[in-house]
């Protein structure tokens, strides 16, 4: 008879739990631990067995407050959080695991100073532009479709800078998402009938926030067919698979050009079987819009600066929160926030809008909340995110939508 429970031993399971943090983050936290080491030399701190509790409280205080890069440069507001966290987590674990020692410097009042001076650093920071944390920029659509006519699909080099602009942005990708697909995670549709419909599925198998596999669609999002051709994502897609030679067995969706490809030797293959550098692929969107001619030196243009447009341009066409929460892939509203970016001109239109309603209105109508009010303006205001979208012709009256973006 089998047995019922496995054999691994404590050995096997501490390796198993290892290999769950990735080799990167890893080397960052050895390496920031290794720069607070450093400070305490300098500091002439002794991080032993008999130091007071009130003495780690004083060095984790100024360690948060006069923490510098290499270079003596201040770190970004962000980053001070983030590094003086981790580093407050690895001293509670080597005390524990050396000494046996317990304290928690997140809860415990004893290192109440040591996160205040923390907090205090970071406002400090805030009020400095150049580290200041800056979401990337949103794009116009007129922006954007000059970005994707710069490149020319008949070269391997162009032609995933193209298909990578227009997908990116259907599909509201994050910053490393391109770097992470897989050709597998598109598959064409059937209906019911087992009939192509000519859209693609996306659904991203084992990625960050689908570790469960396959999700049938509820987790799926769609490339659908352009009447534009040339910007027709489908067609792309499907050029870019015909472009792949025998030789290539990797599943990733992008990859590296090969270099002996010319205008002049186009028997060549396109690609080698590798992946693209994730360094090379975070730079496309801001090359292309540093070839378009934006401004990337005022603006922060990041490949995530596509999930921020396509988020932008649909709330401000009035697509409902529900429907965008499907789209971004966000488990509630309120992760939607940090996307919406009101650009002026969205904002003339809403203040015009504004404008001409109140105009035609003869008196104040004061809104209560469960009552029914009834007046010329057609404005509908939602109180969330503070957009005004119009109201059909056949409505009446002030609206105050309180639970939802476009409700």
């Amino acid at each position: 008879m089998a047995e019922r429970f496995g054999n691994a031993e404590n050995k096997e399971i501490n390796e198993a739990i290892r290999n769950l943090v990735p080799v990167n983050t890893l080397k960052t936290h050895r390496s920031w631990w290794t720069q607070f080491e450093e400070f305490c030399s300098q500091r002439g701190y002794s991080l032993d067995q008999v130091l007071p509790i009130e003495e780690l409280n004083n060095i984790l205080k100024d360690y948060g407050f006069n923490m510098k890069k290499k270079s003596g440069e201040d770190y970004k507001e962000t980053v001070v959080k983030v590094l003086w966290n981790t580093t407050a987590k690895a001293l509670q674990e080597m005390y524990y695991s050396k000494f046996k020692i317990k304290f928690n410097p997140f809860k415990d009042p004893a290192f109440r100073e040591a996160r205040n001076a923390r907090d205090v650093r970071r406002r400090i920071l805030q009020a400095d532009v150049s580290k200041r944390k800056v979401s990337s920029a949103a794009l116009r659509n007129e922006e954007y479709l000059k970005m994707v006519k710069l490149w020319d699909e008949e070269t391997p080099h162009d032609l995933q800078h193209k298909f990578f602009l227009i997908v990116a942005r259907e599909l509201a990708w994050r910053g490393n998402d391109a770097a992470n697909c897989l050709v597998s995670f598109f598959r064409e549709e059937r209906n019911n009938f087992g009939d192509l419909t000519g859209r693609l599925e996306y659904n991203p198998i084992f990625s960050k926030t689908h570790q469960g596999g396959c999700h049938s669609l509820s987790e799926s999002k769609w490339l659908v067919p352009n009447m534009s051709s040339d910007l027709c994502p489908v067609r792309l897609f499907k050029k870019l698979l015909s472009k792949r030679s025998d030789r290539i067995k990797t599943d990733i969706m992008f990859l590296s050009v090969n270099h002996g490809w010319t205008p002049e030797n186009k028997a060549a293959a396109w690609f080698k079987n590798c992946p693209a550098g994730i360094n090379e692929l975070g730079k496309w969107l801001k090359d292309s819009a540093q070839k378009a001619g934006l401004d990337t030196k005022r603006l922060k243009i990041t490949n995530h600066s596509a999930r921020s447009s396509v988020v932008t341009m649909l709330a401000s066409s009035g697509i409902g929160e529900q429907e965008l929460i499907k789209i971004t892939g966000h488990s509630s509203g309120a992760s939607i926030k940090p996307y919406l970016q009101l650009n002026e001109e969205h904002h003339s239109r809403l203040i015009q809008c504004f404008r001409d309603k109140a105009a035609t209105t003869s008196e104040p109508v004061l809104a209560k909340k469960n009552e029914e009010i009834t007046s010329t303006s057609s404005v509908n205001f939602c109180g969330s995110y503070g957009y005004l979208k119009p109201l059909a012709e056949t409505d009446q009256g002030l609206r105050i939508c309180g639970g939802g973006m476009f409700s």
